[in-house]
């Protein structure tokens, strides 16, 4: 498989290192830095170019873009100005699919689904992650190839249950900018019994700026991509050390109530101090909640009825 990069500053910098080091360094054919400031100097003897370059931005591809025939296109981290060039880029390439990741409003393409449409009217298949570390399954072969290696974390745990120690952490996806395996190496000798302080501890290393490897996702109230990427990465820790995860709480709750409202599930999830026969609250994000909802019905273990829920086939 063979991959290229478009990207734009540390955000693309971070995830083109960890998946050149970890993983696809030989499948990399190309890396190009896309900036507005390179539109702005081929064009600077135009008047109002960002609004043109959606009428025809095949005009407005950088001359000194690098042509190279690829398989699969990342796109990180570019102004979101700059998505409606992605489509005939994407041709110029003979890309098979598109992987264009949103950690960031401000990467979003302004015009996402005419993106999309002339994407997939050039018979190109194209993912939108949102954000990058939700990407998990797809029906693009290409895409899947890319996710067995990164994506949504996952671990292999070994337990000291002697000295209640986190023995031993393998990671088997990391996560695209190398948050699972900078948590995860920081979790060896943590001890595990006190539930609440390994979940600070892993939240607080996921969002540690003094790591190159932290999360560089929105952290808004409005767009809490960054919550909802440490709540994946908790629960794929909570995961691979046996305990229980937000999925789980949930189908304990739904099991418990026999139907519940997803607003009062959400209240005693997410918004705490959601007790529930003695458990704390499973997770910090509403759309980590609604993902899992998605993913728990999607499996027919649970049942969605207008605003209500109840258990499917477990």
């Amino acid at each position: 498989m063979k991959i290229y990069i478009i990207y734009r500053g540390p955000f693309g910098e971070q995830m083109i290192n960890n998946i050149a080091l970890k993983g696809f360094g030989d499948n990399i054919i190309n890396l190009y830095e896309l900036k507005p400031e390179t539109i702005e100097d081929e064009h600077n003897n135009q008047e109002n170019i960002w609004e043109k370059i959606w009428e025809e931005p095949e005009k407005y591809i950088p001359k000194d873009l690098p042509i190279e025939k690829c398989d699969l296109l990342l796109v990180l981290g570019i102004h979101s100005k700059l998505g409606d060039l992605i489509p005939p880029i994407a041709e110029r390439l003979g890309v098979k699919a598109v992987l264009y990741p949103i950690d960031d409003r401000k990467m979003a393409p302004e015009a996402k689904k005419t993106v999309q449409d002339d994407l997939e009217k050039r018979g190109i298949y194209v993912e939108f992650p949102e954000p990058f570390c939700t990407l998990n399954q797809s029906d693009n072969e290409l895409i899947n190839e890319f996710a067995k290696k990164f994506g949504r974390p996952k671990f292999e745990i070994k337990l000291d249950k002697d000295k209640k120690i986190i023995k031993d952490v393998k990671v088997i996806r990391d996560s695209p900018g190398g948050t699972a395996n900078s948590v995860g190496k920081k979790l060896i000798n943590f001890p595990y019994g006190n539930r609440e302080s390994l979940i600070k501890k892993i939240y607080d290393e996921h969002s540690n700026e003094g790591e190159g490897n932290c999360c560089k996702a929105e952290m808004d109230p409005l767009c809490p991509l960054m919550q909802e990427a440490a709540d994946l990465l908790k629960d794929a820790i909570f995961e691979a050390c046996g305990f229980i995860t937000t999925k789980k709480a949930i189908l304990k709750i739904i099991s418990d109530t026999k139907e519940i409202k997803i607003k009062k599930l959400e209240e005693i999830i997410v918004n705490g101090p959601g007790n529930w026969n003695n458990s704390a609250k499973a997770c910090d994000s509403t759309k980590a909640l609604n993902l899992y909802i998605k993913e728990l019905t999607e499996e027919g273990k649970i049942i969605k009825i207008n605003d209500r829920l109840k258990l499917g086939k477990i």
